[in-house]
């Protein structure tokens, strides 16, 4: 008895540093300009070419090391949940100028790698996205379409822990389509679905994902109601 007793002591004791080393991702923020995040490649999927902001419409993302895709974070599968919203217009009668517009996708999944400058251990971090929203600014030139740069915003809490992040994308760049394909070398992520991230699709957009901004919190940040002064003295009656 006293033997395996000293035997369950010392599984214990062999396990401990493998959980101390385990842990919540490292507050704090992260960019590419310091070289702590990674540029990266994205797509937009889509039922056919030429079919931009239609419901369903998927982006898989992911960073880029000028060889390799995904080795420091990934994005999967946010879909198009509402048609885009035009916020700007300035596009003249010859046809130049800009229109802005802004476009909200549902779910998706961020991976964010465990060697990356966040990083406790060599565990990897997921999250379930709560915002992910596209600003797409287009320039036309008589009448066409010669590029479209996008500022995109997404949220989301890190499973397993009580953290949260911010990231902010700057200037993602279309940089082709189907079915010419892009105009700079190297690998992109796979198109998919659209409207199924199990599925391999075939049309599509390019991106060149430039300038990301990484936010960690400790805690994830509710906001809370205003109140009345009425509902206030009902508390206390």
């Amino acid at each position: 008895m006293r033997r395996l007793l000293l035997m369950f002591v010392a599984l214990a004791l062999l396990t401990v540093p493998l959980v101390a080393h385990a842990g919540a991702p490292i507050v704090g923020t992260y960019k590419t300009l310091n070289g702590q995040v990674l540029p990266g490649r994205a797509t937009e999927s889509m039922p056919a070419d030429f079919a931009e902001g239609q419901i369903g419409n998927m982006i898989t993302a992911a960073s880029y090391n000028g060889t390799t895709l995904g080795t420091n974070w990934t994005i999967s599968c946010p879909q198009i949940a509402s048609a885009p919203v035009l916020t700007y217009d300035d596009v003249d009668e010859y046809g130049y100028g800009q229109r802005i517009y802004r476009t909200d996708y549902s779910g998706g999944k961020l991976w964010l790698s465990g060697t990356g400058a966040w990083a406790t251990a060599s565990e990897a971090y997921t999250s379930s996205l709560t915002t992910f929203r596209v600003i797409a600014t287009k320039q036309y030139e008589a009448g066409q379409l010669v590029g479209v740069v996008s500022n995109i915003n997404i949220r989301g809490p890190i499973d397993r822990y009580t953290s949260c992040f911010d990231m902010a994308i700057s200037n993602a760049e279309l940089v082709g389509l189907t079915p010419n394909g892009p105009s700079i070398s190297g690998p992109f992520p796979a198109f998919k679905g659209p409207s199924d991230c199990q599925a391999d699709g075939s049309h599509g957009t390019y991106w060149d994902v430039h300038d990301i901004t990484l936010t960690l919190y400790g805690t994830c940040v509710v906001p809370t109601e205003k109140s009345t002064w009425g509902a206030i003295k009902t508390l206390y009656r």
